[in-house]
């Protein structure tokens, strides 16, 4: 590896530590710098801004979500299950991707933080689309779904998930900010279980796509550590 890109994933590690730690909006460039014993100029030489530091952390830590997750499905052997596998992967509410995601939902809830979010979603399908792709043709193979492309329909059937654990999130944070109970969300996550199930044309049922005791830990997490501006 060259000492540019050691350098380059060094500002990465370490930003994303203050990051979880601080808080994004609190810890500043100078912050990094100081932990690095750096200077201004090798940062901007790497990164154009904070904010493209965090896209680029989205990107990597989509990189490494998929990575953990195509190993968990490779133990897998029924087909149905390995794809249900997959595409669960895709949503970041496990215990140990929850401090990362806490840490961006303050950031999504502004009007910069958009272009995040919608990196980090396009990283998500990206990272795991080859992989939804052939796992949706293995199925096909099976006679357990039915579809015209498995690219295109994996395409669509990540945008969906994607799509579900943004609105979760928004919901939890308008519940939290607001000081309302949290809301049911089972219908949400139902629907959205059946959309897919009906593009891919698999068995009703065959597909779980999210535990729903991830959403309330996360939305435990919300409640304890979201305040309100």
């Amino acid at each position: 590896m060259k000492k540019g890109d050691i350098r380059k994933r060094e500002i990465l590690k370490v930003a994303e530590e203050l990051f979880c730690k601080k808080g994004y909006e609190e810890t500043s460039i100078q912050d990094i710098l100081d932990v690095l014993h750096s200077s201004k100029g090798s940062f901007y030489h790497h990164y154009e801004s904070k904010e493209s530091l965090l896209e680029a952390m989205c990107i990597h830590r989509a990189e490494q979500i998929a990575l953990k997750t195509i190993e968990e499905s490779d133990r897998i052997d029924d087909p149905m299950k390995k794809l249900n596998c997959l595409m669960t992967g895709v949503f970041p509410f496990s215990d140990e991707r929850l401090s990362f995601l806490m840490m961006l939902l303050p950031v999504f809830s502004t009007r910069e933080g958009k272009s995040v979010r919608n990196c980090y979603c396009d990283a998500l399908l990206t990272a795991f689309r080859k992989n939804v792709a052939e796992q949706l043709e293995r199925c096909s193979e099976a006679g357990l779904t039915y579809y015209r492309d498995a690219t295109i329909t994996a395409s669509i059937c990540l945008l969906i998930i994607n799509n579900l654990w943004c609105a979760v999130c928004d919901s939890l944070i308008s519940s939290s900010v607001a000081g309302e109970n949290l809301p049911d969300l089972s219908l949400l996550i139902s629907q959205t279980r059946i959309a897919v199930e009906r593009i891919i044309s698999a068995p009703y049922g065959s597909l779980e796509l999210i535990c729903y005791q991830d959403v309330m830990l996360l939305a435990e997490h919300v409640r304890i550590h979201w305040k309100k501006d």
